[in-house]
């Protein structure tokens, strides 16, 4: 980012594309507008623009989260910059027309409101009435934006097809499987019981201490990825807690820092004198040493893997995915390596890879596993000498898995933006089936189970201003993992279902889309041109 915003100081025009404009926070959105406003106060305003000065505000004003209240308020968001004449007359083209602001220029001073006329005043109300910062914004201006679904259902007129060749989830486009009450996985009499032992944990964990619901859940979220995962992590507690040392355990601290990814600040040392997890009290140590008894009995029957390996290798659902090429992702590395270690060990002859964070990745060969980079394993699925790979949430991102034709989400993320990164790194330009095929698993009655009955039949409809899963979605899972379900369904209730934002309004129309005749930028990029002015200095 800081040699775009060098290069954008001494660059006349700039235009920068990107696939994923927004992976975790919008805020990722002000900073591409941030490299554009370089020298050019019609994007962000000056250096003392309100846009400029309180990003996050900027974010929550525009996504109606937060509101204006005062004119004066309210002027200084719309004077810097103020915007185009052209993008509205009836009312910026008046505006400025009336104050004498030219076309090139996009500030206007804050003490100016001061000497409005009424009617200019009553002009500058009228703005804000008609949805200045939800359809008028910088972002909005600045950022054009066009969703997969409007590029598949949409017929180009030059070449009378869609504008991006469809792929649909599920056969025939029915969808993911996994979804249907009845497809959740039941847990045995044994490992019910430890579950439940799980969520006693987390709430006497949350009576006790003030840590947030990310700590206080940790336990439960492992344990919905997998009993092997739920396992390590009691483990982890209760051996530091026994041992009463300042040793660092490293493993259970790196895995931590590794599966976390951008909550890694949240990660909890559980060796530091202020972890909730250092002087446990005589309840939570029980229970949790009934959970790890129960799980060290047990944790070998996870039905989860039972059905991985029937997916996989099996008739199961149409044929077996590993036919079709697969990738099997999980939160947590725990998670991954259980399942590789006993795929390996039930198929010996099936090469595999394992993509991860640090120095994870490798390779199963014959039931062995060897360390391999990542450039290594990308090859060997890009070449078709793996068609199973198992990954964390660092192949989530920036991963291109066009030759894999099914996925399948060993556990459901709490930050529900995450399953759509997984679904890009196979539903992308260049996969080569017309359909692909994916499989969420979930236990019957865990969190993840309750959340998705909360939100399955919202959550197609629940996006925000940048088309994202709201990140307060994430609060959900928190509230009925601690079992304050209503608190769940007010959080929910709250975010808007109005999936026709300002993004889908203004680009998303057939009627904005404008033919580009490529073939004449041969005037703009000749040769000549080229070099004489790649020949000048910056």
């Amino acid at each position: 980012m800081g040699f775009l915003i060098d290069i954008a100081k001494r660059t006349k025009s700039m235009l920068l594309a990107t696939a994923t404009r927004v992976q975790i926070h919008p805020i990722e959105a002000w900073d591409l507008l941030y490299i554009l406003s370089q020298g050019n106060d019609f994007v962000l305003g000056d250096y003392l623009s309100r846009w400029q000065q309180e990003a996050n505000k900027g974010l929550h004003l525009i996504t109606g989260r937060q509101a204006l209240n005062s004119d004066y308020e309210k002027w200084d968001w719309l004077r810097n910059p103020f915007p185009p004449g052209d993008e509205k007359p009836s009312t910026f083209g008046v505006l400025r027309k009336q104050i004498n602001l030219p076309n090139d220029k996009f500030t206007i001073s804050g003490s100016a409101f001061n000497d409005f006329t009424p009617p200019q005043k009553a002009m500058v109300n009228k703005i804000f009435a008609e949805d200045f910062l939800k359809n008028h914004n910088p972002f909005i201006r600045h950022i054009i934006r066009r969703e997969r679904k409007f590029l598949e259902t949409t017929i180009n007129p030059e070449t009378d097809q869609p504008y991006l060749k469809p792929i649909k989830v599920g056969p025939n486009g029915s969808g993911p499987f996994g979804e249907k009450d009845e497809e959740s996985l039941q847990l045995s009499t044994h490992l019910f019981d430890a579950y439940v032992l799980a969520e006693e944990f987390s709430q006497l964990l949350g009576q006790r201490v003030r840590s947030s619901g990310f700590i206080k859940t940790m336990l439960l979220r492992r344990v919905c990825s997998s009993m092997y995962a739920g396992l390590s992590t009691a483990l982890g507690i209760l051996k530091n807690w026994v041992k009463d040392t300042e040793e660092e355990d490293e493993d259970y601290h790196e895995d931590s820092e590794a599966e976390y990814g951008e909550y890694r600040e949240k990660a909890v040392n559980i060796n530091s004198h202020d972890s909730p997890f250092k002087n446990l009290a005589k309840e939570e140590i029980n229970c949790l040493e009934r959970f790890v008894k129960l799980l060290e009995e047990y944790q070998g029957r996870d039905p989860k893997y039972d059905l991985l390996k029937r997916i996989l290798t099996e008739s199961h659902l149409e044929e077996p995915w590993i036919n079709r090429g697969c990738i099997v992702f999980s939160q947590y590395f725990d998670t991954v390596k259980w399942h590789c270690d006993r795929f390996a060990k039930d198929f010996p002859n099936v090469t595999f890879g394992v993509y991860a964070d640090s120095d994870k990745s490798g390779v199963y060969e014959h039931g062995i596993y060897h360390r391999k980079s990542k450039e290594d394993i990308k090859k060997m699925v890009r070449t078709r000498q793996i068609k199973l790979l198992f990954g964390t949430d660092a192949a989530s991102e920036g991963l291109n898995l066009q030759t894999l034709g099914t996925l399948i989400n060993l556990d459901l993320p709490w930050n529900p933006t995450r399953l759509e990164q997984r679904k890009g790194r196979i539903q992308r330009i260049g996969q080569e089936r017309d359909e692909v095929w994916i499989y969420n698993m979930r236990y019957k009655d865990s969190v993840e189970d309750k959340v998705h009955h909360l939100l399955s039949r919202r959550l197609k409809n629940i996006q925000d201003l940048f088309g994202q899963i709201p990140d307060t979605l994430e609060d959900v899972w928190v509230e009925v993992a601690l079992n304050n379900i209503e608190e769940a369904k007010k959080i929910i209730g709250a975010v808007s279902e109005n999936d026709t934002h300002p993004f889908y309004k203004k680009y998303q129309d057939q009627d904005s889309i404008k033919p580009v005749r490529w073939e004449d930028c041969a005037f703009v990029l000749d040769n000549y041109e080229k070099k004489k002015y790649l020949m000048q200095g910056w």
